[in-house]
């Protein structure tokens, strides 16, 4: 970690309270998490979790990547200046990302609309596990609008990083259309996007891309079991 600046008092006063906001978001997640216990997974979830696992193995974070105690920090009060201080002084985790706390992430649930690319790739697993074992605990539904809004942050993922992850939100997928009946558009993977635009679909058309979330998701229902599981509930 490089040298820290000197802040001024009024930049001190800033940090203090930034410091009592995170205390206080991390905190509340703590006291919830027993409220939000890991969900028994089915074959299929277990599944998806053991490949999420070793996909991203090897996945590490730069070391002067902002994190989450950045992602938290960018907001209005926040200067330039105290925010580089902030991430200078972060002390996530950076070799492993399962170690990261998941009152943690959820504290800071939406610092991967602001990271990099490879932090993103680096903090996006941790996001992912916490979707599948504990899907209620936090917005889960923002971790996939970032898959679909931020295309440049993907670009690092290898093969199966990419495979693994679009399973994931299949699955997400399946539990919306076998729950509610709709597939809601939260945007599509920048690879889906890429070959539906390849083969003439009409993307600007709601009904279509709303056919299309449902025809990936019926998919993915029909080769990973989820359609006979959900058959054989009802």
């Amino acid at each position: 970690m490089g040298r820290l600046p000197s802040l001024s008092e009024w930049e001190k006063k800033e940090l203090a309270e930034f410091d009592e906001y995170l205390g206080e978001c991390v905190q509340r997640g703590r006291d919830e998490l027993p409220n939000y216990p890991i969900r028994e997974l089915n074959a299929r979830q277990h599944d998806l979790l053991l490949r999420l696992m070793e996909a991203f193995r090897k996945r590490k974070c730069p070391a002067d990547a902002t994190l989450l105690v950045g992602g938290l920090a960018v907001d209005d009060y926040c200067s330039g200046r105290l925010l580089q201080y902030i991430n200078m002084r972060d002390t996530t985790p950076r070799q492993y990302w399962p170690s990261i706390a998941p009152e943690l992430l959820r504290a800071c649930e939406d610092c991967l609309a602001h990271v990099g690319a490879e932090a993103f790739c680096y903090l996006l697993p941790a996001y992912l596990r916490l979707v599948l074992q504990r899907p209620r605990y936090f917005f889960s539904d923002s971790v996939f609008v970032y898959l679909g809004c931020r295309a440049e942050v993907l670009a690092p993922l290898s093969a199966a990083e990419r495979e693994i992850v679009t399973d994931i939100v299949n699955e997400h997928r399946c539990e919306e259309l076998f729950g509610d009946g709709i597939c809601v558009d939260r945007g599509l993977l920048p690879w889906e996007r890429e070959h539906l635009l390849a083969t003439g679909h009409d993307l600007s058309d709601k009904e279509e891309l709303f056919r299309c979330l449902e025809n990936f998701a019926l998919e993915y229902a029909e080769k990973s079991g989820f359609l006979e599981e959900n058959i054989i509930k009802k």
